[in-house]
């Protein structure tokens, strides 16, 4: 596998950052994931961790190089993850009906082929010869209203239940999974996960901006999105990938600093910070005792190192 992955998230102009994304590789599987933790719930970026932190354990344990199932992978995790935060809610008393809730959007590439899973409004582009060829359709009121003719995509854009979603992971309402068919991935081929502060100026340039190298086009892409958001801008987050062609050489593949050695428990995963503790009426102490004790999990229950 030959890929290059470029990614970011950023405040925007909230008090704490509760997006969560993370990707992670085998020997013959990549995946992505993306999480935006709903800010109308307490601890909405403790939600997002357990989705990042999940998918790197079980991605970990089970591909081992591959996945047996990519659609079958995805779907149960979105399922399991729901419990985990109720789980989570429920150790530390709080109704499931205020839950910790996040969206979410997660990608598997195994085989040359691209399958993608998606719950709320976090969002997925493929993006081919500067056009788009699909994207996921969002779990969303504006989206529910737009699909029944009721507006356009231009009203769309500033009605007053945009950012109301009608799915979610977390909460008492068990959520609605859309899973992908599985798409093959050509050379120059480019995947974007995001979250809505990416997206929601942004829709119709994204195919044309992410055209050029992902290093160069990624600030440039959070540049925009931030200044449009405005000054209660959202928070940002994007997860890129390039497909590349097969290397001709060992050297060439050698060369290639996207592409790491195999590690089961290899993962990147971006953003910590807690959610501020003025808010939640938690202390600072509490919630990052709240993400240690999903580390330490995590940790205690990673699977051994083969050996050859």
């Amino acid at each position: 596998m030959q890929f290059k992955v470029a990614h970011e998230s950023r405040i925007g102009r909230r008090a704490n950052n509760q997006d969560r994304l993370a990707w992670g590789q085998s020997e013959q599987a990549v995946y992505l994931v993306v999480a935006d933790g709903m800010g109308g719930h307490r601890l909405g970026e403790v939600a997002a961790q357990l989705v990042v932190d999940k998918f790197a354990h079980a991605f970990a344990l089970e591909a081992r190089p591959r996945l047996d199932d990519p659609t079958r992978f995805l779907r149960r995790m979105m399922h399991l993850i729901h419990e985990a935060i109720n789980d989570h809610a429920s150790m530390r008393a709080i109704p499931v009906s205020d839950a910790p809730r996040t969206t979410c959007v997660a990608c598997i590439i195994q085989d040359g082929r691209a399958t993608w899973a998606h719950v709320g409004d976090s969002r997925l582009y493929m993006i081919r010869n500067q056009r788009l060829l699909v994207r996921t359709l969002d779990h969303s009121r504006v989206q529910a209203l737009m699909d029944a003719g009721e507006i356009t995509a231009e009203e769309a854009l500033v009605h007053p239940q945009r950012n109301l979603v009608t799915t979610c992971l977390g909460g008492d309402i068990a959520p609605r999974v859309d899973v992908s068919i599985s798409r093959e991935m050509l050379p120059g081929d480019t995947l974007a996960l995001c979250s809505d502060g990416i997206w929601a100026h942004l829709t119709d340039i994204l195919p044309v901006a992410l055209s050029r190298p992902l290093e160069r086009a990624l600030p440039l892409i959070m540049d925009q999105a931030e200044q449009l958001n405005g000054a209660h801008g959202d928070n940002l987050s994007l997860l890129t990938l390039r497909w590349e062609s097969a290397p001709k050489s060992a050297n060439r593949a050698a060369m290639e600093v996207s592409t790491r050695p195999f590690d089961p428990s290899q993962t990147v995963i971006q953003n910590l910070q807690p959610e501020s503790a003025k808010e939640l009426d938690l202390s600072d102490a509490e919630i990052m005792s709240a993400i240690e004790s999903i580390r330490t999990n995590l940790k205690r229950n990673r699977p051994p190192e083969t050996t050859k």
